[in-house]
């Protein structure tokens, strides 16, 4: 674990204790906001080609919960629509190629901008405790740099998971698939097909959750 992981720790912790301690005494309030810190594991494949996987990515996310009704069901189960307004997604990929005279080496840098909406259900059966999950639609502009070349286009995506949280704070995992045409935004090439990319997209997301 290197320092950088290492402070990010102790800064959640001591995010986690402040609110902790300023709820101490107070009623559970209903918790619609949420804020996620993820850790992203992707793949992307093509037609006659290798699969490939990420090395690593990350991804921020701000967003809402709408609840449907007021009161809830058996006094413990609510049903709303999740709404993501921002959520932003690294992910680094690095390829080796390996012949008989040489091994080469190159990296890929996707990074992708979206807005998620979709039907959820949040269970409190206790206390603090909520079990929360979803399904969403996410809508997404996708952008691919690669030897000298930016590729990007809209990508369609689907979003279905679900966290445990306690509190403000909590623990989740979600899965990501999708489909994306790449195309390359700045060409020098005049082959039509070198010229665009059409990928298949999957993976999961763990991800640490605030809620407020």
């Amino acid at each position: 674990m290197n320092k950088q992981k290492i402070i990010l720790f102790f800064a959640f912790l001591l995010v986690f204790t402040a609110v902790q301690a300023q709820e101490d005494g107070k009623e559970t309030k209903l918790r619609k906001k949420y804020i996620n810190l993820s850790f992203t594991n992707m793949k992307m494949t093509q037609d006659d080609f290798p699969e490939l996987k990420s090395n690593y990515g990350v991804a921020f996310s701000v967003g809402r919960t709408f609840y449907l009704h007021k009161e809830p069901i058996a006094n413990m189960i609510r049903f709303g629509i999740d709404a993501t307004w921002f959520d932003m997604n690294y992910t680094n990929y690095k390829i080796e190629y390996i012949t008989n005279l040489d091994t080469e080496k190159y990296e890929y840098y996707q990074g992708e901008i979206s807005m998620h909406i979709g039907p959820s259900i949040t269970i409190n059966p206790v206390d603090k405790l909520d079990i929360h999950g979803y399904f969403r639609y996410a809508p997404t502009f996708s952008g691919l740099y690669t030897d000298d070349a930016f590729y990007g286009n809209y990508a369609s995506f689907f979003v279905g998971g679900g966290s445990i949280s306690y509190g403000v704070i909590g623990l989740g995992i979600e899965s990501q698939f999708g489909n994306c045409d790449y195309k390359e935004f700045v060409s020098n090439n005049d082959d039509e097909v070198s010229s665009k990319l059409k990928m298949k997209l999957s993976g999961w997301r763990a991800y640490l959750t605030f809620k407020f």
